[in-house]
C-alpha cells in the first residue's frame, strides 16, 4: 500500500491551528497572554515549513522519476539483449539445419556436421537466455548500481556465469556464421584498444544485428564485414551483395532500431542502407571508444 501524500500547506495550517488554539486557550485558563508579538515568529516558522516541505516533496518525485525511468531503460536493454541472441541464434540454427537436410542424403558426414553446428548454436543461445533470465530474477540493476557496496564498474550481467560478448569473439561470430555455410570474411585494421565491456558489446551486437540480417533478408553471395580500430573511435563496415534489402521488409524492425539505440547510447552512430553502387545493403557503425552521454 502506498504512503500517503501530505501537502505542505495543509501540514502547516493544521500545525498552526493547533499552536493558535492551544495559546487562546491557555490564555482563557489566565495561564499565559497572547500578544501579537508572539504571534509573527509562527509565521515566519510556517513559511519556512512550507518551503522546506514543498522541497522535500519535489525531491521524492524526483527520485520516484530517476527509478521509474532506470526500470525502463533495464526492460530495453534486456529486450535488445534477448532479441539480438535469439534472433541470431534462430536464424542461424536455420541455414544448418537447412543445409544438413540438403546434403543429408548425399554427404551424411557433412550433415552431422552442419546438425552439430546447430546443437552448438543452441546450447550458446541457451546459455545467454538463462544469463538474461538470471538479470530478471535477481534485483533490479538500477537498486543494485545504487548500493554502496556495489563495486565500480561492475557491469549489470555480472552473475558467475561467462562474460557478456566482446571484440574479441567477433571473430568466433563470423566464424560459426562461415561454418554455417555464409560465404563472410571478416578485416580487421589496427590493434584492438582496451574498450569497456558496453563498447565491446555495442561493436559485437552490431556486427551480429548485420549479419543476421543477412541471412534473415539478403538473400547475398557475399559479405565483408570491415572493422578499424582508430585511436579515438571504431569504425564498422558490413557489406553484402544480396538484391534485397537487409533491413527486413516495412522499413526498420526491431534488430535495426536497437542497433541504432544501442550505438546511441555510447555516443556513436549507425546508418543502414542500400550501397552506393550497389547491389546489396551496407551498415556503416562508428563508436567512441569513451563512452558520450547524451
Amino acid at each position: 500500500m502506498p504512503a500517503p501524500e501530505y501537502r505542505p500547506v495543509r501540514v502547516v495550517a493544521g500545525v498552526l491551528y493547533i499552536v493558535v488554539g492551544t495559546g487562546f486557550l491557555l490564555e482563557s485558563m489566565g495561564v499565559w497572554k497572547v500578544r501579537l508579538v508572539d504571534l509573527w515568529p509562527l509565521g515566519l516558522i510556517a513559511g519556512g515549513t512550507v518551503v522546506l516541505l514543498g522541497r522535500a516533496r519535489r525531491v521524492k518525485l524526483d527520485e520516484d522519476r530517476s527509478a521509474q525511468l532506470a526500470v525502463a531503460e533495464e526492460r530495453v536493454r534486456i529486450a535488445r539483449e534477448l532479441h539480438d541472441i535469439v534472433a541470431h541464434s534462430v536464424s542461424l540454427m536455420t541455414i544448418q539445419i537447412a543445409a544438413a537436410r540438403k546434403v543429408g542424403a548425399r554427404q551424411p558426414d557433412a550433415a552431422e556436421r552442419a546438425l552439430a553446428a546447430a546443437e552448438r548454436t543452441g546450447r550458446q543461445s541457451l546459455d545467454e537466455l538463462r544469463r538474461i533470465l538470471a538479470v530478471l530474477r535477481g534485483a533490479d540493476a538500477s537498486i543494485e548500481a545504487a548500493r554502496p557496496h556495489r563495486e565500480p564498474g561492475a557491469a549489470a550481467g555480472d552473475n558467475g556465469r561467462r562474460p557478456l560478448p566482446g571484440l574479441s569473439d567477433l571473430e568466433g561470430l563470423v566464424s560459426g556464421l562461415r561454418e554455417a555455410g555464409l560465404n563472410v570474411n571478416l578485416t580487421v585494421s589496427g590493434s584492438p584498444p582496451e574498450a569497456s565491456a558496453g563498447i565491446g558489446l555495442a561493436v559485437y551486437r552490431v556486427v551480429q544485428e548485420a549479419l543476421t540480417n543477412v541471412i534473415r533478408h539478403a538473400r547475398a553471395g557475399r559479405v565483408e564485414v570491415e572493422v578499424t580500430y582508430a585511436p579515438d573511435f571504431i569504425v564498422i563496415f558490413v557489406d553484402d551483395d544480396g538484391a534485397a534489402s537487409s533491413g527486413g521488409k516495412g522499413g526498420e524492425g526491431h534488430g535495426l532500431l536497437g542497433m541504432k539505440e544501442r550505438v546511441a547510447a555510447v555516443g556513436g552512430f549507425v546508418h543502414a542502407g542500400p550501397r552506393s553502387p550497389g547491389p546489396g545493403w551496407r551498415v556503416h557503425a562508428r563508436i567512441p571508444l569513451v563512452p558520450v552521454l547524451a
